[in-house]
């Protein structure tokens, strides 16, 4: 219970420094700012966060994986080819989300038939996605050397997983929740499969049925998410540690709930870390989260293997 109180802490906490920045506001322009700029973008730091914990869980899972995250399946490198497509040819920034999903939906489509539609073992799943998401970043590359710098600079600061532009709609918390209650009451299916691809087959689970199932429902969710905020990298792969650490019951009827509330707990402090630290300089969320997740990734595999 102490862990639950603690996120949603941090959750409220991140949410209202990223809506008022520690300022209460003293006119109607400032109000119009919070309402129009601060509020959507908090609120899109607070669902992709949650959603790319969420994914990162099912990976770690499906895959058998400790270090498998949202981005592994190359759905990321998707986007970028995509929106370098985009700064190529000259399209307005508008325009960026639309070929981002689009992007990160093909190269989920293209890998998914390379693994007959997730049928294959683990590794080989693993093993394509990390070569799919090589060759999107030399594909990325190769468009950047040819586009005009002007236009790829949008691009590239968006590639970066940043925030300022993004915008979400209070409304789309309901399906979430929604969607998140509906997994926290299935979660014995991950329970069961967390047992390994033969206890999971003699308790009468179809393996290749429920794994192909949550790689592509997380692919969507992570195509979804990198429309809105770019790609941002580390949330994924830094929760679902963090919850088995801090609550270790081994059911993912707890740790699904937790995994959603600290993503969005850690991208909403990542995000007013990189607009507070270097005011009036803003730093892109996803360059915030590369920095703090690579020494606390090391700690907790050192805790992992410590405790082995």
């Amino acid at each position: 219970m102490r862990w639950i109180l603690l996120t949603a802490f941090l959750v409220l906490s991140g949410f209202t420094l990223s809506v008022f920045g520690g300022a209460w506001p003293q006119s109607d322009l400032e109000w119009r700012i919070l309402g129009e700029l601060r509020w959507p973008r908090a609120m899109a730091a607070l669902l992709v966060g949650s959603v790319l914990g969420v994914c990162g869980l099912f990976l770690q899972v499906v895959l058998r994986n400790p270090l498998a995250e949202p981005y592994i399946l190359g759905v990321s490198g998707g986007a970028s080819v995509a929106v370098m497509l985009s700064a190529l040819i000259g399209l307005s920034s508008v325009f960026l989300p639309l070929f981002a999903m689009i992007g990160s939906l093909a190269t989920l489509a293209l890998l998914l038939s390379l693994t007959r539609m997730g049928r294959s073992d683990p590794i080989r799943l693993l093993l394509t996605g990390v070569l799919l998401s090589a060759g999107a970043g030399a594909l990325g590359s190769l468009i950047l050397t040819f586009s005009d710098p002007v236009r790829t600079q949008v691009s590239l600061i968006w590639l970066m997983g940043d925030l300022s532009g993004a915008g979400v709609s209070t409304l789309w918390l309901l399906p979430w929740l929604g969607f998140l209650v509906l997994a926290t009451r299935a979660s014995r299916l991950l329970d069961v499969f967390n047992r390994g691809p033969d206890a999971a087959s003699m308790l009468g689970m179809n393996v290749v049925r429920v794994r192909s199932f949550l790689i592509v429902i997380a692919g969507i969710l992570t195509a979804l998410a990198v429309s809105v905020a770019g790609p941002i990298g580390f949330v994924g792969l830094l929760v679902p540690h963090a919850v088995r650490l801090l609550m270790p019951t081994r059911t993912h009827r707890t740790w699904l709930p937790m995994c959603a509330g600290l993503g969005g707990a850690l991208l909403l402090w990542a995000d007013w870390l990189g607009r507070a630290v270097a005011d009036p300089i803003q730093i892109p969320a996803g360059v915030v989260m590369a920095m703090l997740g690579i020494p606390v990734l090391l700690v907790l595999l050192g805790r992992i293997y410590a405790a082995r």
